[in-house]
């Protein structure tokens, strides 16, 4: 089956579903019928355009994320919880005007994301539509000439960071580091686990889809097992992030220079992707429950089962931070340049926790335990309430995205599947920012690292492997 005929039954059924569900959601919601199916078509521009043509992975990335933590969280709760919210929403009221401000913000920033996507692709950057050869060629005329030996070397390494990490407790979310190692290496520990060695799977399945495409099973093999040991190993049920980035990064890859989709690497694919996902999922719980006292072995499953189940909708940071937002007595100017200054202090809550809701964590506990509540991108810059500020900053904050991918490209090899795990780690910071805001510096610096230390081990290793 050729690629197109997939994707349009793909869509098709999405359009379906989600023309269901605003069906559903329009007969509950208590606000205005219009703001309520705007905010509908500007979140499903936003996911469709995220795939359309001159799409950036970020574009692909953002729009999933928002739809799923915004549009769809907000409608199901809607049409079918009556308006309840699993996460706190702080001091919102629920009243239909409420309701209508909260769709209103989320709409504005919509709007100036598909603004800075459309300037974007009209007169700056897109992929190009044919695939681009590789950029790396030292790197993978080494990488040609000692194949089977470095993946063996990679799986290795990832065996040993993921399992040093577990013992150690060197970087586990939502815990205070149990080990502080000296020059600084927790953080080269962090860097591994978040983005680090996904970059090396990144490269590998480049470099196969270049030399063994016919067995291209075992690259994705690979790419997946480090992102779920990576994940169980610190203790974060997120593999479906990284892991999606990379197959959407080696899909587009296929895409653009196969005219028919691989049913049996298809099927493969799909089979390793779900059983990991599930076992880390499950995984990640158990030891998360496990690690409190006070758990009954009931309890202990009960906890499993719940935090699995709420994975797919509410523990997607979303409409709930705007909600808070709206609903909250103090916000402003100083407001927003106090969260903007917040420090990392693990013995007590975060901004967020104290001024917007009402939170279920409280970190003064000396428990070892590091948890924090986010408000998201769109929530945090309406910090101030101004309409206007939030438009122009989420649309930097899109082009500052575009930078940093179109950087990855032109000096990262010109990998799309690279580019696709960085865009992905980019979008989700934006879902999952508001704490310590300041500090995403560490995020970016740590992604021009990357890129660099990959760029001039190409350059050293291109006067010792001739392509």
């Amino acid at each position: 089956m050729r690629w197109g005929g997939v994707l349009k039954g793909v869509w098709g059924l999405v359009l379906i579903a989600i023309a269901v569900i605003t069906a559903c959601t329009a007969r509950e919601y208590q606000g205005s019928a219009g703001i309520y199916l705007l905010f509908t078509v500007l979140s499903t521009a936003v996911l469709l355009s995220g795939f359309g043509r001159g799409a950036i992975f970020f574009d692909a990335f953002i729009g999933v994320l928002l739809w799923v933590g915004f549009w769809l969280k907000f409608s199901i709760r809607t049409a079918f919880f009556d308006g309840a919210f699993a996460i706190s929403v702080g001091g919102f009221d629920g009243s239909p005007a409420s309701a209508d401000q909260a769709l209103q913000v989320t709409s504005v920033a919509l709007a100036a994301i598909l603004l800075a996507r459309f300037l974007r692709a009209r007169f700056w950057f897109s992929y190009p539509q044919t695939l681009p050869s590789i950029g790396y060629v030292g790197i993978f005329a080494f990488y040609r000439k000692y194949r089977l030996v470095l993946m063996l070397a990679f799986i290795i390494f990832v065996l040993a960071v993921c399992i040093s990490n577990a013992l150690l407790g060197i970087y586990q979310r939502g815990l205070v580091a149990q080990t502080n190692l000296p020059f600084r290496l927790n953080g080269v520990y962090t860097w591994l686990l978040l983005f680090g060695m996904a970059s090396v799977s990144a490269l590998i399945l480049r470099f196969e889809f270049e030399i063994n495409r016919d067995r291209y099973w075992i690259a994705v093999t690979i790419a997946l097992l480090e992102v779920a040991l990576s994940n169980i190993s610190m203790w974060s049920r997120g593999m479906i992030l990284n892991g999606a980035s990379l197959l959407y990064g080696a899909i587009s890859l296929f895409r653009r220079d196969e005219p028919r989709l691989r049913p049996a690497l298809t099927t493969f694919v799909m089979v390793v992707f779900v059983a990991l996902f599930a076992a880390s999922v499950l995984s990640v719980n158990w030891l998360r429950a496990n690690t409190y006292p006070g758990y009954t072995k009931t309890a202990i499953q009960d906890a499993i089962l719940r935090d699995t189940s709420s994975l797919f909708l509410d523990r997607w940071v979303g409409i709930e931070g705007v909600m808070s937002v709206v609903g909250a007595s103090h916000t402003g100017w100083e407001v927003f340049k106090e969260a903007l200054h917040e420090r990392f202090d693990t013995s007590s809550n975060a901004f967020y926790d104290q001024h917007f809701v009402v939170s279920v964590y409280d970190n003064a506990r000396d428990d070892k335990a590091h948890f924090v509540s986010l408000p998201g991108y769109i929530a945090f810059l309406f910090y101030p309430g101004s309409f206007i500020f939030l438009f122009g900053a989420v649309f930097a904050f899109s082009i500052v995205a575009a930078l940093f991918e179109y950087f990855v490209y032109r000096i990262g090899g010109k990998n799309m599947v690279f580019c696709a795990l960085i865009a992905q780690v980019i979008a989700f910071r934006y879902t999952s920012f508001g704490y310590v805001p300041l500090q995403s510096y560490m995020l970016f610096g740590s992604i021009l690292l990357n890129v660099f230390l990959l760029y001039f081990l190409d350059k050293w290793l291109c006067f010792f492997c001739k392509p």
